[in-house]
């Protein structure tokens, strides 16, 4: 991946400010993996509890603030597949069961969800704009379709998905389904998101997010169900991962191997933090001091971005 993008409008766009790619080669334990997700998607990001809590107390200014808790409980909740996996929906009938670099989420139902739902909603409509409504508009669209049918509890969600056979062998395992899939679901393209081109940084930085996002779930979210092994029909779709590259598929062998040691060592740390591409920004803004190419002493394209979920 190229550092950075110079799109149609003549801006530099830095993709690894919301491209969940990590050099998965250098990691070589599960706890050095779950150290970066922890830095980089968890440190700052809001729970559903959490936006529903500031939602009742008031917490929330204006609408920027709240579109981007949503943005980063959005990058938080996929911690794990954006950065190892691409989602494939496939029907049942023909998901291969035994091979072992196919996967499926395993998922535990969203609590107090339609409460939260409700409290985001209404909060986000009595909120006056910040700087474009329009445009603010447009990305609670994005985001809220996601947060709306977002079946799942995401605090607690295991960074190594389980095969398809192992999947079949815990009965009370949950996962996507859906009875049907249009696979011209509509996705926004690389150069879409790339153009993306608003007045305001910080919403031209959460229109990326927005479109990232909504690429992670190319289905009818509105009909899709957690249901277990015993209830999918051969006919049926679920969502099968597949690893984004064979360095990510060489590290899950890697910490799936019986008797690997956990505890990194000092070296394996280093490696680890230089693995992770993500760019820690101000949530204000870039801070670099060099011009765009409008003349700003800001980089358009990436201030806000905190770093992933705090994120992406």
């Amino acid at each position: 991946m190229k550092p950075y993008v110079v799109n149609r409008h003549g801006r530099l766009v830095f993709p690894a400010n919301f491209l969940g790619e990590l050099d998965f080669s250098v990691l070589e334990t599960l706890d050095q993996f779950t150290a970066v997700i922890g830095r980089d998607f968890e440190a700052k990001a809001p729970t559903g509890t959490d936006i529903l809590s500031r939602v009742e107390s008031g917490g929330y200014p204006r609408r920027f603030e709240l579109l981007r808790d949503l943005g980063q409980n959005l990058y938080w909740a996929n911690r794990y597949s954006i950065t190892m996996f691409e989602r494939r929906p496939t029907r049942w009938r023909d998901l291969a069961k035994r091979r072992d670099d196919v996967y499926l989420p395993v998922l535990t139902p969203w609590e107090d969800s339609e409460r939260k739902v409700a409290a985001v909603e209404q909060a986000f409509r009595a909120l006056p704009p910040t700087w474009d409504a329009k445009a603010e508009e447009t990305i609670f669209s994005l985001l809220f379709d996601l947060f709306s049918t977002k079946l799942y509890h995401a605090t607690e969600l295991p960074p190594i998905k389980p095969t398809v056979a192992e999947f079949l062998a815990q009965p009370e395992a949950l996962t996507f389904v859906m009875p049907e899939y249009d696979p011209d679901y509509p996705v926004f393209t690389a150069e879409q998101i790339f153009d993306a081109n608003e007045d305001a940084p910080e919403l031209e930085a959460l229109m990326r997010w927005a479109m990232v996002l909504h690429n992670q779930y190319p289905w009818d979210r509105s009909r899709t169900e957690l249901r277990g092994p015993g209830q999918i029909g051969d006919d049926d779709f679920v969502v099968a991962f597949h690893p984004r590259n064979r360095d990510v598929q060489a590290f899950i062998e890697r910490v799936k191997r019986p008797g690997l040691a956990t505890a990194p060592d000092r070296a394996a740390q280093a490696r680890a933090r230089r693995s992770s591409r993500w760019r820690r920004i101000p949530r204000s803004g870039c801070g670099r001091r060099s011009r765009c190419s409008r003349g700003s002493r800001r980089w358009p394209s990436c201030a806000a971005s905190t770093s992933a979920p705090t994120p992406t």
